[in-house]
């Protein structure tokens, strides 16, 4: 087990947590000092993950893209704000703006870098104590890779090099999804800019794993497996491919962490854990999904069903649920929330009561919104570090303009105890100060409110001396409650407005507001 501490400062503050609680001092007034715990972060899979889309997160060297210096240069950021792993979108050279169709699985597109920077960029999140994994794109390349315009001069007899002929899938008919070329059909599940890989193929398989050996071999640990349900027409071979990468990926790291995109309903993101991946995003959480349907609706029914659920559904796994991302229904948390302050926190804190290794899209921290939000590349622009524009990016190839940020600047946020932002931080650091909030079974307890959610989270891990039960009570109404007959000792407490009073077996607590008691 590795224990890190904050600051000193921060130490004393929740040296004195539950003297303060017991007489009505809180951590939620309007403008509060942040009451940060102790972090317990335990050496494991389960981690508070941030995805960044390096075209537009950061640009260091002027020249309007974001690169891999400017992610270096906020990972202090980023772990203040309680991240201990981040996930780069495709950082690879590509033909395309957004990365996800490969010319060159080993090297760094020019735009963001080089090798040397990336080597450096894995050197100082661990120094912080931060993971990297990074998008891995192998259901198909881009028709620009050499791989691929040597198999099709074969098919077309252009030459008579068949070493590539059967790395992509052919016919010499039209089949769904296929796209003509010459005299075949080449199969591309995407788009026909995407062939796709023979994952059947034992060359292309050893190649695969060549290629997760470079990565992992740098320090990289672990990768998003995008597009896991088209590996095969055969969704079986799909979730065997996945369990494919996972030993390739143990073989040079036995701790190398695998998150895979099954964009599915719960029965077919479990069938998919089958594979011995670590993860696999659990979708109907996000968007419109249950998450925003608890909070909109208010129901701590459809809350407890949607943790229970999630748990269920990662079938011994490590579960990975998240609010938005990059190519979530076109709209991020904020616009889902309806550009309403204290519910895009309150989703936030809703997502945090989750087991598994939860995932916040770039910019969420701030409420950042797509102005439009007609498309992807919508999502997909760069953020407002502060009223300078430093290192802001120019805008992705598509895109109908920058985004809204409704409620400051990063800069701006930093400042305000109040804000969206410093909301993230409270909600990551009781992550990683309770193991169980993490990790833990939950259990449904009895209570006549339907706004009021009363569970108990427990973990007991015995070679870490960890055994370890939490109270949680979440109140989702828009108005005030008065709690009654609930047992502990308010350990923390995580509110978008106003504070948890703690009296005997009596919580007063405000709207939209959790309580966890140990």
């Amino acid at each position: 087990m590795k224990k890190k501490l904050s600051t000193i400062l921060c130490a004393l503050i929740a040296a004195f947590t539950f003297v303060f609680a017991a007489i009505g001092f809180t951590a939620c007034d309007k403008n509060p000092e942040l009451n940060l715990l102790d972090e317990n972060i335990l050496d494991d899979n389960y981690d508070n993950y941030y995805e960044i889309f390096v075209y537009s997160f950061n640009d260091t060297d002027g020249d309007g893209y974001g690169d891999l210096n400017g992610v270096t240069e906020k990972l202090d950021y980023l772990r203040d704000l309680g991240y201990t792993g981040i996930w780069l979108m495709p950082i690879m050279p590509s033909a395309s703006y957004h990365g996800y169709d490969v010319t060159d699985y080993y090297n760094i597109n020019s735009k963001f870098g080089t090798l040397e920077d990336y080597d450096n960029l894995l050197e100082k999140a661990h120094e912080l104590g931060i993971k990297v994994i990074i998008d891995l794109v192998v259901n198909h390349t881009s028709s620009q890779h050499p791989w691929f315009t040597s198999a099709l001069n074969y098919h077309n007899g252009r030459t008579s090099d068949a070493t590539y002929a059967n790395w992509y899938n052919f016919s010499a008919t039209q089949q769904p999804n296929y796209y003509q070329n010459g005299d075949v059909w080449y199969e591309g599940q995407f788009d026909y800019a995407m062939p796709d890989l023979n994952l059947e193929n034992a060359a292309v398989k050893a190649e695969i794993d060549k290629i997760v050996k470079f990565w992992i071999e740098r320090g990289t640990d672990g990768f998003r497996l995008d597009g896991c349900l088209y590996y095969s027409t055969n969704r079986s071979l799909s979730v065997d491919f996945c369990g494919y990468i996972k030993e390739c990926a143990t073989k040079y790291n036995e701790n190398a962490y695998i998150v895979g995109e099954a964009w599915e309903g719960r029965t077919t993101i479990q069938s998919f854990y089958e594979s011995g991946a670590d993860s696999f995003f659990y979708f109907p959480a996000a968007g419109n999904g249950e998450i925003a349907k608890s909070v909109i609706s208010q129901s701590a029914v459809e809350l407890y069903a949607s943790l229970h659920y999630c748990e269920l559904t990662s079938a011994g796994g490590i579960a990975a649920p998240f609010l938005s991302n990059h190519d979530n229904g076109v709209a991020r948390i904020a616009a889902r929330m309806s550009r309403d302050e204290d519910k895009i926190k309150f989703a936030y804190g809703v997502l945090s009561l989750f087991s598994g290794s939860t995932f916040t899209f770039y910019g969420d921290e701030v409420g950042m919104v797509a102005k439009m939000a007609t498309n992807d590349p919508d999502l997909r622009v760069g953020m407002l570090w502060d009223s300078k524009r430093t290192g802001m990016t120019q805008l992705p190839p598509g895109a109908t303009g920058e985004a809204d940020f409704l409620f400051g600047s990063v800069a701006d946020q930093l400042k305000d105890s109040g804000s969206i932002l410093n909301y993230y931080k409270l909600c990551n650091n009781a992550r990683n100060a309770f193991p169980a909030l993490m990790r833990g079974s939950v259990t449904r307890q009895k209570m006549d409110d339907s706004a009021i959610l009363y569970i108990t989270k427990a973990y007991q891990n015995a070679s870490l001396d960890i055994d370890q039960t939490l109270t949680i009570v979440v109140n989702l109404a828009d108005t005030a409650k008065t709690v009654e007959n609930v047992a502990g000792t308010l350990a923390q407490q995580i509110c978008v407005s106003g504070s948890i009073k703690h009296s005997g077996t009596t919580l007063s607590m405000p709207k939209y507001s959790i309580a966890i008691l140990t």
